[in-house]
């Protein structure tokens, strides 16, 4: 039996001044080949994203993973705040062909800070390494599948009877899922997991290799997709101060590699962002909070299309049909996409250049019909009836097979109840009194699955 391994507390510096962000991999770009045993210099550009200057005794510190004959640490020094410095490391490859990984932190005699620098590298040939987008896990068709609260799944026949053959769950770090996988196997659906850290995880050295560990036992056990993290923009979910797409990115790589090590047939799907425009458009300085939409773009030129099948992506905020841009109850004059299926699922699916499809974990919408009524966090969602929940679920479905953009959708959600201010049971599509409207309208587009 394996067992996962506990994380272990790195010293991290107290001060809350010191900073430091990933600009750019001047050499040695993700990915690069090598030969074995070739020597080779890591340069990294990195910016001093804090408010006091790095002092004298500031380092690059070996951190995780595979250190690749490199020494310890290399001086860096004074920095001042603003300041962007190249730091080089002299490296290398392994003897043995494989894809290898390096994790680095500045750090000084109080402890570690900033965000996770990486070095990737395939050494040897590259049939070795894993392929960037497995063509038998990325070129299905159209899914559709449901998130449970129920995981004895009594509504199996609903689901199946609406054209779902995927369930999903969200398990906690450490959990094993074995049991959870064989019963969703056992009433013919493909699991979905989506594999949940604390926001305090992120602040350990190395945290990425206990969570990658863990989702590969994940995969081992028949997982058939795994969501890595959930929306690590906000937070909600990652540390303050330490939210960056460079650091996801880092977890999202040697996740898929473990992953993909352990079971080649599970599908790994990027943490879906929350989808939102509440902080400026941008990522905001200092490890903040980030807008959806940056922050894809951050993953992107971080390289995480090579370390995904799928970009994951939420929308439960819709009010309209799913291919309106405008008119939103909350705010009719916006044009934001996060209101909207449509114009996001676009803007998604393109900022990837189209190389990858979206994998919807979440998306649904909210019915008042039938409920005490919603709070006012989701007043907007007042004036939506079961009707237009059936339908707009629909619309949604056509339009994903129509466009090609979607491999799958979660309807947001089966069976779940009211919980304090979140109306999760106004997201059920079985209702009360057991009807279920949207499986009547889903079944009429895909039939029984």
């Amino acid at each position: 039996v394996e067992t996962t391994p506990t994380l272990e507390a790195t010293a991290e510096t107290t001060s809350t001044c010191l900073n430091a962000s990933f600009v750019a991999d001047v050499t040695i770009p993700d990915n690069t080949q090598l030969d074995n045993e070739e020597e080779f210099v890591k340069t990294w550009r990195v910016h001093n994203s804090g408010t006091c200057a790095w002092p004298e005794d500031t380092v690059l510190a070996f951190s995780s993973d595979a250190q690749m004959g490199a020494p310890d640490s290399v001086e860096v020094g004074v920095v001042e705040p603003g300041e962007e410095v190249e730091v080089s490391v002299e490296m290398k490859a392994p003897a043995d062909p494989g894809r290898y990984t390096g994790v680095w932190r500045m750090k000084t005699a109080e402890g570690f800070f900033g965000t996770n620098l990486s070095v990737v590298i395939q050494a040897g040939e590259v049939a070795d390494a894993p392929p960037p987008a497995p063509a038998l896990v990325s070129a299905g068709s159209f899914e559709l599948g449901g998130h449970i609260r129920d995981t004895g799944f009594p509504y199996a026949d609903k689901m199946h009877y609406a054209g779902m053959n995927w369930a999903k769950v969200q398990v906690h770090y450490g959990q094993d899922a074995s049991g959870l996988i064989a019963v969703a196997h056992a009433n013919g659906f493909k699991i979905q997991l989506s594999a949940l850290g604390s926001p305090g995880m992120v602040t350990q050295g190395g945290f990425e290799q206990g969570y990658a560990n863990w989702v590969a036992g994940l995969a081992a056990a028949g997982a058939d997709a795994i969501e890595i993290w959930n929306e690590p923009n906000i937070d909600r979910e990652w540390q303050i101060g330490h939210i960056s797409p460079q650091a996801y990115t880092n977890l999202l790589c040697q996740s898929y590699s473990a992953i993909k090590a352990a079971n080649a047939g599970t599908a790994v799907i990027s943490g879906a962002p929350a989808p939102t425009g509440s902080f400026g458009g941008i990522c905001q300085p200092n490890g903040g909070n980030c807008d959806d939409l940056p922050w894809l773009a951050g993953l992107r030129d971080a390289g995480a299309a090579n370390c995904m099948d799928y970009i994951g992506a939420h929308h439960n905020a819709g009010a309209t049909s799913p291919s309106a841009r405008s008119g939103h109850p909350a705010d009719p004059g916006s044009t934001h996409h996060s209101w909207f299926f449509l114009p996001q699922t676009e803007l998604y699916y393109n900022t990837f250049g189209r190389a990858r499809k979206v994998f919807y974990t979440e998306m649904g919408y909210a019915s008042q019909e039938g409920l005490p009524t919603f709070s006012d966090w989701f007043a907007w969602a007042r004036g939506t009836n079961n009707a237009q929940q059936a339908a707009w679920l629909a619309e949604a479905v056509q339009l994903s097979v129509n466009t090609g953009m979607v491999r799958c959708i979660i309807v947001w959600n089966i069976d779940f109840v009211r919980y304090g201010d979140d109306p999760q049971d106004g997201f059920a599509i079985l209702r009360p009194g057991g009807g279920c409207p949207a499986c009547d309208s889903l079944h009429n587009l895909l039939g029984t699955r």
